[in-house]
């Protein structure tokens, strides 16, 4: 990796991308210099931000908030916020539309795969695979999910428990599912139509839009979990990873091409280099490697 880049990324105006910068492109969590973001972190207007969501009361907030905290790198560990997850859990359960993947995904980055309520709905949705590996739209509307029709998976759906099984690696939980799933991306090249294969399923899904959603989750994490997911240097790949490689810019810094009009954890401006695309673009070249 260039030095330059990553230099960039450790700079301290971004707590969150510095501290995983850290942990996991140098593999220094242990380290003092870790340790000493990780303080600063947890002392900036970005954490303190997310956690304000939490004093809003509504299901929305309190699902930005996980997702701020997990885009930190931050977990259980570090933050008292086992009643949020408890509360929410026991007030909304994990049925939030076609957002469950991502809220699970995030439970388990924020270190509640342990957690006997997120275990077992891991146990009860991870099954409901679809035969062509990916996972169905949870929508009853007629036009969309025509009666004793054959429903295929949702692509939408389907990415976010992409993170999920990237997440679930990571931290040594076995799913079946998951050779099937990377196998769904993978035969469309990771994110281009069967049937017109010039084009890619959901615009937004090939740009390095940021901060994720459910709805929209961006090129550059798309190919870092597959990439956790061991699929990084297969062929199938390539076109999505030269699609990535035409948002870089100088230096090696890539470019965010959209984001949410009111983003959830600080980023930059649409058009300009951004530390949350380049962190997440390099993290799954490491893994090619």
């Amino acid at each position: 990796m260039e030095n330059t880049v990553i230099n960039w990324l450790l700079e301290e105006n971004n707590p969150a991308v510095r501290y995983r910068t850290l942990c996991e492109l140098l593999d220094r969590k242990s380290s003092s210099e870790a340790e000493a973001a990780l303080e600063c972190l947890l002392m900036s207007d970005e954490v303190k931000h997310a956690l304000s969501f939490f004093e809003i009361g509504k299901e929305y907030a309190d699902a930005h908030a996980f997702s701020a905290l997990a885009e930190c790198g931050l977990t259980r560990k570090n933050l008292d916020i086992d009643k949020y997850v408890e509360n929410y859990i026991s007030k909304y359960g994990f049925s939030e539309g076609c957002g469950e993947g991502f809220l699970l995904r995030n439970l388990v980055k924020l270190g509640y795969y342990d957690m006997p309520a997120v275990r077992a709905e891991l146990e009860k949705v991870l099954p409901a695979q679809q035969e062509d590996g990916g996972y169905p739209c949870v929508s009853n509307n007629p036009k969309i999910k025509k009666p004793n029709v054959p429903h295929k998976s949702c692509f939408q759906m389907s990415t976010s428990y992409l993170l999920l099984f990237a997440e679930l690696k990571k931290v040594g939980y076995k799913c079946d599912e998951e050779n099937a799933l990377c196998e769904y991306f993978l035969s469309r090249e990771v994110l281009f139509r069967h049937d017109d294969t010039s084009r890619v399923v959901k615009d937004e899904m090939g740009r390095t839009f940021h901060p994720p959603v459910t709805t929209r989750i961006g090129l550059h994490m798309i190919l870092h979990s597959l990439s956790l997911l061991g699929k990084a240097d297969d062929p199938r790949c390539k076109r999505a990873l030269d699609m990535l490689e035409q948002r870089k810019g100088g230096e090696g810094k890539y470019v965010i091409d959209c984001s949410l009009t009111k983003p959830y954890i600080k980023t930059e401006k649409p058009g300009k280099e951004s530390k949350w695309v380049t962190f997440y673009a390099l993290a799954a070249k490491k893994q090619e490697k």
